[in-house]
């Protein structure tokens, strides 16, 4: 849906330039593809349940303004299911996923219908962009999605996409969960170079800065992970909104490792954006004129005081001059857009069980990225060739040594994680059950399957499995039976072979695959491996 409201006398020559800082480096002398994303929140009034006419029209002159400079624009934007709400006089939010898919029905189409007015006053084209997991769930689906936005916001059309998730048929499964997600991925997907994420905060505070009145704002950021370890995430939030502070930090992960410089900054004043993109991107905590500042961390909160020093100098500085916001610094080496897309865009199909001998191999620089058949030890899961696979490391511990929680990147998987859950026959066993047959695997597991639909093949015969180092077990080891498996999810990649296939080429030489299915594709089951991790985590000591 597009809207074509041509205003006389409305194009570049009525910019603003006033609002610009001329103290800024060349941020504006080349084009910037900016995506903006905003929350139920920053479009819909809690108080009058009514949207926020005077904000939206602010944001529509920013972004004639940002064009009239030269840059895309692409804006991330949530709000059908609070806009249904409105068109049906509901005050509460919806609890059973009908009355959510329904309102998201009736609400889009007056969202979209909104921004058409607004940006028509101006004489800006609107595109309606509603994405699902599903829809970029693989490779070639993902390249459909990045040509389309990508040749809306280029000549000769000059649109700006309106992307929202399809809330009227997305299912849980295949949710992006919000869309500061959503924002992050279409960030990777047109190279973005600033994700602005709006909020109802001027940045990200070490505390809550509406009941902590020592809670100070970060400037810069280098480092999310370190960055979380300091700051509170905890937010009020709204009767209308999904979203929160700990969201933002996700998507703030995600879109610095494309190389995507990320702003949370506050929607109530859109057009600071235009004076952060003029001041372009600073300098990294090694820069001289950030040395200079000896106090910069002693003015946050307590909360960071008990950080390690090294720790201290991944977090941030005292704010920047300007706009109050906080700017997360894209990675110095970002991952290439296919590496990326198969980290965090592509949805995984299953996964590929691996040794740590394995591991070892594909961290390598000379491996190129690719997986041999020998160091898989299990299969989870039902996928198609190219589809994107979890690689999870399957290794030893001592059942004396305490678990990690939680699916951080490179962090062991416990059994109240849904992968964990659906890889459970792979853990807990014992070297003596291993022992019995000397290369025991347990069997495939059903409950990924529902993710991809496959046409029905029939159950490939037994294959002899050649030992893998994996599952070589001393006889001192299995006579104790105090260990047992741990997973650890290390990376995503492309398969070369079906998850049947993949089934039957398990621990054997490349040099057996023709023999085992007729055919030989790829010496490698994995193709063009992205890796959360380099290193596997030290077990805990025994407490």
């Amino acid at each position: 849906m597009t809207g074509t409201h041509p205003v006389p006398g409305a194009g570049p020559s009525h910019s603003h330039s006033s609002t610009i800082p001329t103290t800024s480096s060349a941020a504006t002398s080349s084009s910037k593809t900016i995506v903006i994303k905003l929350g139920t929140s920053s479009i819909i009034s809690e108080e009058t349940q009514l949207p926020k006419i005077a904000i939206l029209s602010s944001l529509v002159e920013t972004c004639h303004k940002l064009r009239s400079l030269g840059h895309k624009v692409v804006i991330v934007c949530s709000g059908a299911i609070g806009m249904g709400r409105i068109r049906m006089h509901i005050n509460e939010k919806p609890k059973s996923l009908g009355e959510r898919q329904a309102l998201a029905a009736l609400g889009q189409l007056r969202l979209i219908a909104l921004w058409d007015s607004l940006f028509g006053t101006v004489g800006i084209d609107v595109a309606q962009v509603l994405l699902t997991r599903n829809d970029i769930a693989d490779r070639p689906r993902y390249n459909n999605a990045r040509t389309t936005l990508n040749t809306l916001i280029s000549p000769p059309f000059n649109a700006i996409p309106i992307v929202n998730e399809n809330d009227t048929v997305s299912v849980s499964e295949l949710r992006f969960g919000d869309n500061d997600t959503l924002s992050a991925i279409t960030a990777g997907l047109v190279d973005a170079d600033f994700l602005f994420l709006c909020t109802d905060v001027d940045g990200l505070y070490t505390g809550n800065p509406r009941s902590d009145p020592h809670a100070r704002r970060l400037g810069v950021v280098e480092d999310v992970a370190a960055a979380r370890k300091a700051v509170s995430v905890a937010t009020m939030g709204s009767s209308f909104g999904t979203g929160g502070m700990q969201t933002k930090l996700i998507a703030a992960e995600l879109a610095t490792a494309a190389g995507v410089a990320t702003v949370i900054i506050n929607g109530e004043h859109p057009e600071n954006m235009i004076k952060v993109v003029a001041k372009g991107i600073p300098s990294s905590s090694s820069s001289s004129s950030l040395e200079s500042a000896p106090l910069r961390m002693d003015s946050l909160a307590s909360s960071v005081s008990s950080l390690a020093s090294e720790d201290k100098e991944l977090i941030g500085y005292p704010p920047l001059d300007g706009p109050p916001h906080t700017i997360f610094l894209p990675k110095p080496n970002p991952l290439s857009s296919r590496k990326w897309s198969i980290l965090h865009a592509l949805h995984p199909a299953g996964a590929l069980i691996i040794d740590e001998g394995a591991f070892n191999r594909i961290v390598r620089t000379d491996s190129g990225g690719r997986l041999l058949p020998a160091g898989v030890v299990g299969v989870e899961g039902n996928w198609e060739r190219m589809q994107a696979i979890r690689l999870v490391v399957r290794r030893r511990i001592s059942k004396h040594v305490p678990h990690t929680t939680g699916l951080e990147q490179g962090a062991p998987l416990t059994n109240s994680t849904p992968i964990a859950r659906s890889l459970g026959q792979y853990l807990l066993r014992t070297d003596s059950e291993s022992a019995v047959s000397g290369t025991r695997t347990p069997p495939v597991i059903d409950s990924l399957r529902k993710d991809v639909s496959v046409p029905a093949s029939p159950t490939p015969p037994p294959v002899a499995v050649a030992p893998t180092a994996a599952t070589q077990v001393s006889d001192e080891a299995a006579a104790g039976e105090d260990w047992e498996w741990q997973l650890i999810e290390v990376g995503r990649a492309l398969a070369n072979y079906t998850s049947i296939e993949s089934e039957r080429i398990k621990g054997l030489k490349s040099s057996q695959i023709s023999s085992t299915l007729g055919y030989a594709d790829s010496d490698y089951v994995t193709d063009q491996v992205a890796l959360h991790t380099f290193s596997l985590p030290s077990p805990l000591p025994p407490l």
